[in-house]
């Protein structure tokens, strides 16, 4: 547990340096989050508002709540309660996370180009789209993992490709979609990451599943 609780505090800790850093510069923006909705603006275009319009819709709890609470829900009538219940936090402690932090840091969203996107909340840090996503995604990577890849390590491979891809798409759609600085995302992520593997020590550190 001392692995687990290590993970967890890094979570808020890192979401806190980068808070700190955020506004170190009381004159504006740090340079990375100015320079990356420069470069998001100027890409702009039909083709990509209506791509990553789509794309953020990905890491909304909205859509990710159905699917991961059926895959929960099987889980546990096929016998693996502890898979069901890590799938089932990484979700929704990652929300919760999110959310908590939010009203914390209480950073206004990116005002310079009109945002695309609709929100629920006029809080930018960090970004729950991008948290979320992230924790789904690592948990279902370390699901696999924990059932031995199933059929092969190439397998679990394109799997891991697959995974890493959605979660970034889905961060820089938050990004395109001038609703979240670049530092948000990126918060959010390494955030995620910390959650998930910290339920993974906590709820796994008997090693891998059986194969049946």
């Amino acid at each position: 547990m001392l692995q687990a609780a290590a993970w967890w505090l890094a979570a808020p800790a890192i979401l806190a340096a980068a808070a700190v850093w955020i506004g170190a510069d009381g004159a504006g923006l740090p340079p990375l989050d100015r320079r990356g909705l420069e470069i998001a603006a100027a890409w702009r275009g039909p083709v990509l508002d209506a791509a990553f319009l789509g794309l953020t819709c990905l890491g909304s709890l909205s859509v990710l709540l159905p699917p991961v609470s059926a895959a929960a829900i099987l889980l546990w009538r096929r016998d693996s309660p502890a898979e069901a219940g890590f799938l089932a936090l990484a979700l929704v402690g990652a929300a919760a996370l999110a959310h908590l932090a939010k009203e914390l840091f209480a950073r206004a969203r990116p005002e310079a180009v009109p945002g695309l996107s609709p929100v629920v909340s006029s809080l930018s840090f960090p970004s729950a789209h991008a948290l979320q996503i992230t924790a789904v995604a690592l948990a279902v990577f370390v699901l696999a993992a924990h059932r031995g890849w199933r059929r092969s390590a190439a397998a679990g491979w394109l799997l891991a490709l697959m995974v890493a891809l959605v979660v970034v798409m889905v961060g820089l759609s938050r990004i395109y979609l001038q609703v979240h600085y670049p530092s948000d995302v990126m918060a959010g992520m390494l955030a995620a990451v910390c959650w998930v593997l910290g339920l993974r020590a906590a709820m796994f550190a008997a090693g891998p599943a059986r194969q049946g």
